[in-house]
Formats: structure tokens, C-alpha cells, sequence
């Protein structure tokens, strides 16, 4: 009977090993001439980021406490409906909504913002 030869298994540092000499020879993880950070930087959109408040951070680092409150929604709104409903079918993996599952989630998203407007 034939034995199968033991293959050397990949560990995990070096599969990442390997994954970060591929990166860093694309020149994707760490870029090393100007023109790595140049192509880097055609290839992100940061336009729609938005510019983070410095001042605040410092103040934060130091221990005080903000001068302006914190807001943030827990929903971010999304330029485009079509955008928003492509991800929202992404995100059930392109099934349908029968029309009994989206009643139960109108009404339970109605009850959250009466909910929420009850809280202000």
C-alpha cells in the first residue's frame, strides 16, 4: 500500500508572511517611492471622508473633556437610493422580501422612531 508523502503544511505566520511580501511587492501595503504613494493615493476615493477635528482629539489625548457634545447617527445616510438598495439586497444575498416580511419591518422601524422622538 502506498503511503501518502507529508506535505509541509502552511503555518499561519507564514501564510502571513507570504501574504505581506505579495503585498509589499505590489507595492500595496508599504510603499517605498513616491510614485508607490502617488498610484496609492489615485486608487482611494477620500473625497467623502470626512476631515477629522484635530483640536477635539488633542483636548481628548489630554484628559478634558470636549466642548461640543458628540452626535452620531447610528443610520448614515447614503447619496444615492439606488446605492442603499443594493446593498440592502447584498445584504440578504439578492433574495426577495415577501410582503408579510416587509410589513413586520415597517412597523418595527415605525415603532423605533416613535421610540426615538419620545426620547428628544
Amino acid at each position: 500500500m502506498n503511503k501518502p508523502i507529508p506535505t509541509n503544511k502552511a503555518t499561519l505566520a507564514a501564510t502571513k508572511r507570504a501574504l505581506r511580501d505579495m503585498m509589499k511587492q505590489d507595492g500595496l501595503a508599504f510603499p517605498e517611492t513616491p510614485e508607490d504613494i502617488d498610484r496609492i493615493e489615485a486608487a482611494v476615493d477620500d473625497s467623502r471622508l470626512p476631515t477629522p477635528d484635530v483640536n477635539s482629539f488633542r483636548q481628548f489625548l489630554r484628559g478634558k473633556k470636549s466642548d461640543q457634545p458628540v452626535e452620531a447617527s447610528k443610520i448614515l445616510p447614503f447619496e444615492s437610493a439606488a446605492l442603499a438598495k443594493d446593498l440592502a439586497l447584498a445584504a440578504r444575498n439578492g433574495g426577495e422580501i415577501d410582503a408579510e416580511v416587509r410589513q413586520r419591518m415597517d412597523e418595527h422601524r415605525a415603532a423605533a422612531e416613535a421610540k426615538a422622538k419620545k426620547k428628544r
